[in-house]
């Protein structure tokens, strides 16, 4: 009788056990990291977001419930074209339960409009345009990190710090675009001017006739709209052109600090405004998660970075907490809990995809201040973030009640 009771047991134990992995289609949870891994948007090694991703699966011991996390990777070369047959062949083909990261909007708006019709999860971190989260929104995606109508609000309340007259520099693309009529609305709403705005090509290799443009304009401040290096060039230009010395403001929107170096380190940058979406001193959380993704990358981790790690993780907590890899109560466990990690500490995302969280104003220090290569700026501010991450019923969100 024992031994009955025994195999009794032992058979409704594994039943229990079959019954957990069946609520996990294919017996795995598959991430897909959709990324630019060699154009202008590839750092370092290229590898940063499948490193930051990785980190996230390891707390989970790579299972959850005993079904394994497997991490894939592709390059969209910054195509959309490419990146749209990319999800597709990993939607239809790869059982791949979750996209991430997806550098460049114009690629993460075409796989967005793939992820709302076939009702796939999207988790974006280096993607910038707030259509994502305003008309071009889906049931299950997730804008984790930073969009360009913070950013532009951010600028907003900057415009004390920095002066009341502004030139905009912007990439001719979707990011570049939406950020620079959110800089200019923003500035003009803080009683500063914007005198001119100049659109660039995508990948440009001479920025000097864009810094000459805003030098003749006679702005107090130049707003750099875009990304990787383009924003690069457009600040080393600055410089030659003697922008910087004259005591022009260059403001590097989309810059952060692990790539001030690449861009001149502090004797070019020295006194420019840092809008940041993560302050890595701020935690011990934050401390610990840049160790160890400088151990795995051998750079600093980005904001960029710690943002995709903190979607993933919690991504993973609410498959392990609602036992499926459906995107349906994953998504609504994801949006009834308060996200607390090394990104931040009170997160919520909202029902239109907007993941809310403080931003960090900071300005970059002089070389005297500095006391080494990871002490570069000091914290000018602390804003909430519902004072800078669009209001739902401004976005058009059409999944958003009474919008």
């Amino acid at each position: 009788m024992k031994l009955s009771a025994m195999l009794v047991t032992a058979l409704a134990l594994s039943l229990i056990g079959v019954s957990a992995r069946a609520q996990f289609s294919h017996g795995k949870i598959k991430i897909g990291v959709l990324d630019d891994f060699s154009g202008q948007f590839c750092a370092g090694n290229c590898m940063g977001p499948v490193n930051a991703v990785r980190i996230a699966a390891d707390e989970f011991g790579n299972k959850i419930d005993g079904v394994p996390i497997e991490i894939i990777w592709g390059d969209h070369q910054n195509k959309p074209d490419v990146g749209v047959a990319l999800t597709n062949k990993w939607l239809d083909t790869e059982q791949v339960d979750v996209i991430v990261d997806v550098v460049n909007s114009s690629v993460a708006l075409a796989v967005q409009n793939i992820a709302r019709a076939k009702g796939k999860a999207v988790l974006y971190s280096t993607a910038g345009s707030s259509d994502l989260t305003g008309k071009a929104c889906a049931p299950y995606s997730a804008h984790w990190t930073y969009d360009t109508y913070q950013f532009g609000k951010t600028i907003g309340d900057a415009v004390p710090y920095l002066g009341k007259t502004w030139f905009i520099i912007a990439t001719d693309f979707a990011y570049g675009k939406i950020l620079a009529s959110q800089i200019k609305l923003n500035v003009e709403k803080a009683g500063g001017k914007v005198l001119g705005t100049v659109f660039h090509p995508f990948n440009v290799n001479d920025a000097s006739s864009f810094i000459l443009q805003a030098q003749a304009s006679g702005a107090q401040v130049v707003a750099l709209a875009n990304s990787g290096n383009d924003a690069t060039i457009s600040i080393k230009a600055a410089k030659e052109f003697g922008l910087v010395d004259a005591g022009v403001k260059i403001v590097p929107v989309s810059m952060d600090l692990p790539f001030v170096d690449g861009a001149g380190g502090l004797a070019v940058m020295q006194g420019m405004f840092l809008p940041l979406p993560w302050y890595p001193g701020l935690s011990d959380k934050a401390r610990a998660f840049s160790a160890e993704f400088k151990k795995r990358q051998g750079t600093e981790a980005p904001y960029l970075m710690a943002g995709l790690y903190s979607a993933v993780r919690t991504y993973l907590l609410a498959a392990q907490a609602t036992n499926t890899d459906n995107p349906k109560p994953i998504f609504e466990y994801m949006r009834a809990h308060v996200i607390n990690d090394a990104f931040t500490s009170h997160g919520v995302l909202r029902p239109d995809g907007r993941m809310v969280h403080d931003v960090y104003l900071t300005r970059l220090k002089k070389p005297s201040q500095s006391q080494g290569p990871n002490d570069l700026s000091r914290l000018v501010a602390v804003i909430p973030g519902e004072k800078v991450f669009r209001p739902m019923s401004e976005g058009g969100c059409p999944y958003v009640k009474n919008n």
